[in-house]
């Protein structure tokens, strides 16, 4: 006996079953999975997201869970993300429409057939919406932001979006979509109940449907969402009929289609107004909408070859970006990418190598700069007492780093009265670390223009500390993905709008504007010691050579020191971007530029393409040298006799956004899958570790060459692998509170203790 004859039988014995087996909804699901798994892959992607089953480290289930409009959470910022799942649902049910009507052709002869298929098709969405009702409820109360009535009107405020866009989705389908009433003036399956014969079931199917339906057979449906009714036979009207309903609503829903597409992309021409930058949930709810009805608009003409077509569409689009209108590739704005390219290459590395000239010359200016920052130092009553020198060493990770790099320099200087930043010499680091050290240096400089009377306050936290991810995402959802629509102009020159230009576009509204500079706007501040050195040290994609980026000449920490006793093959390793792209005019590079080369996160931030002979990219200061140790001990090598006979010794600064000895891996049992996975897995994912490992070597070989005491003192974020903060440009409100508790570790407290002592 065949396995499909026993259920048969079974289904045979118990007709409540059966019902159910055979229930519109449960064989929708089950052509889901079998024809249509696309659909539940986008599914199960965004259950595995609101769930944190997936991107755990980068935060983004708390995109959907908390979405922030106008840098708060609100009604409206759930509102806005409610409306953009209704789009989603919609492309869903759209999609699965025209696939798969056609397979029942009693929808036919029901009124409104679109959106019966709906009611029928809402398994998924009504276990998405249930799951993620629970998980913002569960989130909201561990925020501790708002009362549990609040966090109710959050919800409702939520479905309102949701069923705003439904009532005007069906409201156009109501208007578009013809029934067979309509098309031919025949009389619907509700009106003709009592005028057809119908099948009783006595556990058997129908078969009159069996022959209908092919291999889909269906005997019950919703036909409200309280009310379930049998199907009946269509087998007394003309198929030409049915046919004729099922084309005009894919026609309807096409129509549908494209003009949320064109809407969509209309989108991307509002992105610099700020009503425009939806919360990033909403954006990414908007990217995957287009993406369906892309597909399923292939499908609508192309049917069984749509799959291949959309694939030869994606490699045609793909080769289409080499076209230099058409490509997206993203620049350093202030640059001039209308000049002669300069030339990388090995031979000319060897040619700056030898220009001894550059070399003293860059050397006697910072050397300038090293008297003046003693002399700053130096106190009137003990003129003979050395200072301590101090570097800022901060690591790289998002707006978590920037926030703890801020509130830590903020908190260290306040207790040395205003001293910590005048003690500085040099800063350096990667990513968000170098964004909040950039955005306190600037305050201090305000603050003795007196254009601020204070840099402590917690407006500045609140500032640095404020969503990113917004504007980037929208771009991505309405227009980067694409090709450049906008572009805008800086000295002349034409660069497109992208979320680069997001990305700085909204640091500076952040900031009220104060990174509204070039880079060599720093030039004459440095050069006076009136603020510390910031040295950026973005990695290039080509090679992994460094790209260390200052206003002032820094050519000693890129060229190979001399050996006495070791002869071998020269590596050159890092290069000096003003000198470098000095006829590119790299000076006038705005600084949000300098600050997104040395931040740039993947696929989060364009790469950054160079104007040289071969194209460079740039990538994040953290895949060469996430803590900035690496480029600190190059200085202090360079200036080690001066630092040795003109100060009292050197103290290095890590403001690390985590532990240093992390706890080891637990190793439990493992499925091929991970086992498979885990070699390479494993190295990447202890990149920064093995960083520190090769640190901690230098540090060791450093003390036979350096001639002054040095100490490093290590202040850690509390980011323990059961409660990490996100790695993002958002950040939670208890994200937040936990970064600005850091201070309080017992570790910290200890640090902050000696290096008082150290620089007392």
């Amino acid at each position: 006996m065949s396995f499909t004859l026993q259920i048969r039988r079974i289904l045979a014995k118990r007709p409540a079953f059966q019902r159910l087996a055979y229930a519109f909804p449960f064989r929708l699901v089950l052509l889901d999975f079998k024809k249509n798994l696309l659909l539940i892959v986008f599914w199960l992607f965004f259950m595995a997201i609101i769930t944190n089953s997936v991107a755990t480290s980068y935060g983004v289930a708390y995109l959907f869970l908390g979405p922030e409009y106008y840098d708060k959470v609100s009604l409206l910022s759930y509102f806005i993300v409610g409306f953009s799942f209704g789009g989603f649902i919609m492309a869903y049910n759209i999609s699965s429409y025209i696939k798969n009507a056609f397979r029942f052709p009693f929808l036919a002869t029901l009124r409104n057939p679109f959106l019966k298929y709906c009611l029928n098709n809402a398994v998924f969405p009504l276990i998405f919406l249930i799951t993620y009702s629970f998980l913002v409820f569960s989130f909201l109360k561990g925020e501790d932001i708002m009362s549990t009535w609040k966090i109710i009107l959050m919800l409702f405020s939520f479905y309102s979006g949701l069923a705003f866009f439904l009532f005007l989705s069906f409201y156009y389908f109501f208007k578009v979509n013809k029934d067979i009433f309509k098309l031919h003036g025949v009389m619907t399956r509700d009106e003709t109940l009592l005028k057809t014969k119908t099948h009783r079931s006595n556990g058997e199917r129908n078969p009159h449907l069996i022959k209908e339906s092919r291999d889909w057979y269906v005997e019950t449906y919703f036909s409200t969402p309280t009310s379930i009714r049998l199907v009946r036979s269509v087998r007394h009207y003309k198929k030409e009929m049915l046919k004729d309903v099922l084309k005009q609503n894919y026609h309807a829903a096409f129509i549908f289609q494209i003009i949320s597409i064109i809407s969509l992309l209309g989108l991307g021409f509002f992105s610099k107004i700020d009503a425009f930058q939806i919360p990033a949930a909403a954006s990414i709810f908007l990217l995957f909408t287009m993406f369906i009805m892309l597909f399923s608009s292939f499908y609508r003409w192309f049917r069984g070859w749509a799959t291949v077509v959309f694939i030869i569409f994606l490699l045609a689009f793909n080769y289409l970006h080499k076209i230099k209108y058409l490509n997206t590739e993203n620049h350093a704005y202030g640059l001039n990418y209308d000049m002669p390219k300069a030339e990388y290459s090995y031979d000319n590395f060897k040619i700056i190598d030898k220009q001894y000239s550059n070399l003293a010359k860059d050397f006697d200016a910072t050397i300038a700069i090293l008297n003046k920052w003693k002399a700053k130092n130096t106190s009137k009553s003990e003129p003979n007492k050395k200072p301590k020198m101090v570097f800022i060493n901060v690591s790289g990770g998002g707006l978590r780093s920037s926030l703890w790099t801020l509130s830590t320099m903020q908190y260290i200087d306040s207790l040395m009265d205003g001293q910590l930043l005048s003690r500085i010499q040099l800063i350096t680091g990667s990513s968000g670390g170098m964004v909040g050290a950039a955005y306190l240096r600037e305050l201090y400089l305000q603050k003795q223009k007196q254009k601020i009377t204070s840099y402590y306050g917690e407006q500045y936290q609140t500032n640095i500390s404020k969503d990113i991810l917004n504007p980037i995402t929208f771009k991505i959802a309405t227009s980067e993905w694409l090709f450049p629509m906008q572009s805008f102009i800086v000295d002349n020159h034409s660069y497109s709008e992208d979320r680069g230009s997001a990305f700085e576009q909204k640091l500076e509204e952040n900031t009220h504007n104060v990174f509204n500079k070039r880079l060599n706007d720093y030039k004459e501040e440095e050069a006076n010691s009136t603020i510390p050195m910031m040295v950026f040290s973005p990695s290039i994609v080509n090679d992994g050579r460094k790209l260390l980026i200052s206003p002032q000449g820094i050519s000693y920490l890129t060229m190979n020191p001399k050996s006495e006793k070791t002869t071998y093959d020269k590596l050159f390793d890092a290069v000096e971007y003003s000198r470098f792209f000095k006829e590119q005019g790299a000076k006038n590079t705005l600084f949000t530029s300098v600050l997104r080369m040395s931040a740039t996160f993947p696929y989060i931030t364009p790469i950054v393409s160079l104007p040289s002979e071969p194209r460079i990219e740039i990538m994040d200061a953290g895949l060469r040298d996430n803590y900035g140790l690496e480029t600190s001990l190059r200085f202090i090598r360079a200036f080690n006799d001066w630092i040795a006979e003109n100060t009292s010794g050197i103290v290095v600064i890590q403001i690390r956004d985590k532990h240093k000895n992390i706890p080891v891996d637990i190793n439990p049992s493992q499925t091929l899958g991970q086992a498979l996975a885990r070699p390479m897995g494993s190295f990447y994912g202890h990149l920064f570790e093995i960083q520190d490992y090769n640190q901690n070597l230098q540090i060791q070989m450093a003390d036979l060459w350096c001639k002054s005491q040095t100490d490093i003192i290590d202040l850690e974020l509390r980011n323990e692998l059961n409660d990490r903060i996100s790695l993002s440009w958002h950040l939670t409100n208890k994200e937040k509170k936990k970064v600005l508790s850091s201070l309080d570790l017992p570790e910290n407290k200890e640090a902050i203790k000696r290096l008082l002592k150290l620089l007392k």
